[in-house]
């Protein structure tokens, strides 16, 4: 018997606005001290009257726009009724049927992973902003607390279709999905700090037992469909991954051995690797919703105002892939935000131009960028990527402006400077905490290769002279060794030395 999962992720984003969601109080629940950002509000007492943040709205606007949703004309807010600690006035401010944004998509490129089908493309239901509840803290002893820092935060849930086949496409658009909330500036989305909460909804069901319409899942004539399980503790990208691969193997064996199950809600616990029962899941009309009557009904577009997205990640690596050369994995991390794809974008723009200042390099500027399009694309993804930003939280710490790391890059470029001397020369750039013209501090530092050929020529004839063993080697026909004895030469030279010069002569002098 073959089967298939039924996937559809629900993802909770706390957003980064100066204010809770219905109140005045500070937005920052993760605050040291439990219970210091709280009001009549966001303790549910009796009598008191939201007030709906404007800010929140434009950020769910911008977010829905962002997933290529259409916003609604006119959204609401309802109450969503149940009764659990964190929540003390027995209902949640929600939304359901009228929520800011639907109907939107995303296409997830799966080429670079082991994924069936190489492209996955995912429906988004909707985007509808809620407020956070209050967190719950267990302690030693047993008892429960409860920190209102948390409640009334700014959320908004971004539901899916059912359209994920495996749970390596799941971990992907959660990938994508923080990727976008970062650049769009709305919300750090840190899993760890619970600003961002993911949830699968997964149910197994016989192949062709079924069909999707309208992000429906539709039994075919004679068909009962399996009960679906609301994964929660999702709480890391790969506890997605493996969270959902072990539901559909959990499901799948229930199937074969004629188990059936209640529709459930079950958590990840990452020590033992499996799924564990939580409670009995609940429908849309165990909620009891209907329209909060102190909020009136609101139009999103005309509080949003006029605003441009601008180039979203996606576009902005394909982009760089194909105009710069980067590799699609360089250029995913490079367009990851604005800010650092503003300065990658910078780089290579400047760089095209002091290697056209350079006698090595030949051509005008539009033939230099085409021709060394692909070594420059990689020296300079390299740099930025597994040096400059080691050794900083973020781009926007770096005081080294886009021309002088071009200058930077294209020193390296034309072996006036080598590897080991580069990063030396790096340092001292971040270290001054200005910035600096590299080329001075080469000069004055002496990071500079030689190529006198005259005083390479002298280290060559000692390097000879010092090691008769490995040139006796070498001459009889062992020629792998000439690295030993290029290195020896750079040794002399303390890493100053042209390596390709030293090369050049050693072997002229070998012949």
């Amino acid at each position: 018997m073959a089967y298939t999962a039924i996937i559809g992720m629900e993802v909770h984003v706390e957003l980064g606005t100066n204010s809770k969601m219905f109140c005045r109080c500070v937005n920052n629940p993760t605050a040291a001290s439990p219970n210091t950002h709280i009001c009549d509000i966001c303790l549910g007492h009796p009598g008191t009257l939201p007030l709906a943040n404007k800010e929140a709205i434009i950020e769910t606007v911008r977010i829905g726009k962002a997933l290529g949703c259409s916003i609604r004309e006119l959204s609401k807010f309802d109450r969503k009724h149940y009764f659990y600690p964190d929540l003390p006035k027995g209902y949640q401010i929600s939304q359901y049927d009228e929520p800011v944004a639907e109907n939107g998509a995303m296409t997830l490129d799966m080429t670079l992973t082991d994924n069936h089908r190489p492209e996955a493309p995912i429906s988004i239901t909707r985007a509808h902003l809620e407020e956070d509840t209050a967190k719950l803290l267990h302690d030693t002893d047993g008892s429960t607390l409860v920190d209102f820092n948390r409640s009334g935060v700014p959320l908004v849930e971004i539901v899916t279709g059912p359209d994920f086949q495996s749970g390596a496409e799941a971990k992907l658009y959660c990938q994508e999905l923080r990727t976008m909330l970062r650049f769009l500036e709305v919300s750090d989305a840190d899993m760890e700090k619970g600003q961002m909460r993911c949830e699968a909804n997964i149910s197994v069901q016989e192949t062709d037992s079924f069909d999707i319409v309208d992000g429906l899942v539709v039994p075919r004539p004679g068909v009962t469909l399996n009960n679906k399980v609301e994964l929660k503790n999702l709480n890391s990208f790969k506890a997605v991954e493996r969270g959902i691969a072990f539901e559909i193997a959990r499901q799948t064996q229930m199937i074969e051995d004629e188990q059936p199950w209640i529709q459930q809600t079950r958590g990840w616990d990452e020590d033992k690797g499996e799924t564990v029962m939580q409670r009995e899941k609940e429908n849309s009309a165990d909620y009891r919703y209907f329209p909060e009557p102190d909020i009136p009904p609101f139009h999103p577009a005309e509080i949003a105002g006029t605003f441009s997205l601008g180039e979203l990640p996606q576009a902005k690596r394909a982009r760089f892939h194909e105009e710069y050369g980067f590799s699609f994995a360089d250029a995913h991390i490079l367009g990851a935000t604005k800010a650092l794809g503003a300065f990658t974008e910078q780089v290579m723009s400047e760089l095209v131009e002091w290697l056209h200042s350079l006698p090595e390099v030949k051509g005008a500027s539009d033939e230099i960028a085409e021709q060394h399009k692909t070594r420059a694309a990689k020296l300079t993804s390299g740099w930025i990527i597994n040096k400059l930003l080691s050794h900083v939280d973020s781009i926007k710490e770096v005081k080294i402006s886009p021309e002088n790391f071009a200058e930077f890059i294209a020193l390296i470029y034309t072996s006036k400077i080598n590897s080991t001397n580069a990063q030396k020369l790096l340092a001292d750039m971040l270290a001054a905490g200005t910035n600096i013209d590299p080329s001075h501090i080469m000069e004055e530092k002496g990071y500079g290769q030689v190529q006198d050929s005259a005083a390479l020529q002298r280290v060559v004839e000692e390097v000879i002279l010092n090691y008769p063993d490995q040139v006796a080697q070498y001459k009889n026909g062992k020629e792998g060794i000439i690295k030993f004895l290029i290195g020896m030469a750079m040794k002399a030279t303390e890493g100053t030395g042209d390596p390709n010069m030293l090369e050049e002569l050693l072997k002229k002098q070998l012949s």
